[in-house]
């Protein structure tokens, strides 16, 4: 019986071994599905919006994307370039650009193969850097400039992901009760509850961040900010934080982004800002 449990706790061990170890050449194999293109597209979706950490929120409106060919995103006041996008036919994401009107410039370029992305090219400069993607089983695997190694899936309409550096697990997330939580080193570090895993308006999502108690280096998780997105008059939608207006989201009569509006913080004495959204399409 004693040999019987030794040989249950040394394969065990395997096992969590195997979970936090990877061999990227294993990895690297390019099997797409049909919900590859979804992963896809939760991959690249909403890009312009996570400058403002609000990605997530954004997914749930249900904008349409049929047709678009290129979107320019411009600074009303200023009238400057702010944001450019090219899409192919199927509506698969081409080319980026941010301006210096809000960021470092960057340029980020993606190539399709079997109808899902192989590769992204970012540029920032003269330095470029040239992520890799690979498909099996559902999930998906980057392969990042800088050395790290990314295993992506979906659960419901949350993305999910463990990213692995020299081969080694750093970070995975896991879904438990509509939360999406991230640990590292055999701890959770951060987690993020939604209203649902099926993005839908309206939509809330509630922030846990790590606290760190010094003696015993255990770490809690406390509640931070809260955050949401509701339909607040025809084709009109407002972002909350703390229950504090932060942002508004306007619909064409063809239910495409019209403008977008950073309300502003006094707290952080940030101007408000309004983005015009202008397009071209495929006939």
């Amino acid at each position: 019986m004693k040999k019987f449990a030794l040989l249950i706790t040394f394969f065990s061990c395997i096992s969590i071994f195997a979970q936090n170890t990877i061999i990227e050449k294993d990895l690297m194999i390019y099997r797409p599905t049909d919900f590859s293109i979804k992963l896809n597209k939760a991959y690249t979706e909403n890009m312009f919006f996570g400058l403002f950490g609000i990605k997530n929120l954004m997914n749930a409106l249900d904008v349409n994307s049929s047709k678009i060919k290129t979107v320019v995103i411009t600074n009303r006041a200023s009238k400057n370039v702010v944001y450019k996008a090219n899409y192919d036919v199927n509506n698969n994401l081409l080319v980026i650009e941010l301006t210096n009107e809000l960021v470092d410039p960057v340029k980020v370029n993606y190539t399709y193969k079997d109808g899902v992305l192989e590769k992204e090219v970012i540029k920032k400069g003269t330095d470029e850097k040239i992520n890799q993607f690979f498909y099996d089983q559902n999930k998906m695997y980057i392969k990042n400039a800088n050395k790290l190694f990314d295993i992506v899936w979906l659960e419901g309409d949350i993305l999910l992901k463990k990213t692995y550096l020299d081969q080694k697990l750093g970070f995975e997330d896991r879904l438990m009760h509509d939360c999406r939580i991230t640990k590292s080193l055999g701890r959770d570090i951060n987690k993020v509850c939604y209203s649902s895993s099926n993005f839908q308006i309206p939509f809330k999502i509630k922030e846990f961040t790590p606290d760190v108690e010094l003696k015993t280096e255990k770490v809690n998780l406390i509640e931070g900010p809260s955050s949401e997105i509701k339909l607040m008059s025809i084709n009109k939608y407002q972002i909350l934080k703390n229950n504090q207006p932060q942002f508004e989201v306007v619909l064409d009569q063809n239910k495409r982004i019209k403008e977008f509006k950073f309300l502003g913080n006094k707290t952080e004495k940030q101007e408000p800002i309004n983005f015009n959204f202008t397009y071209t399409f495929y006939k």
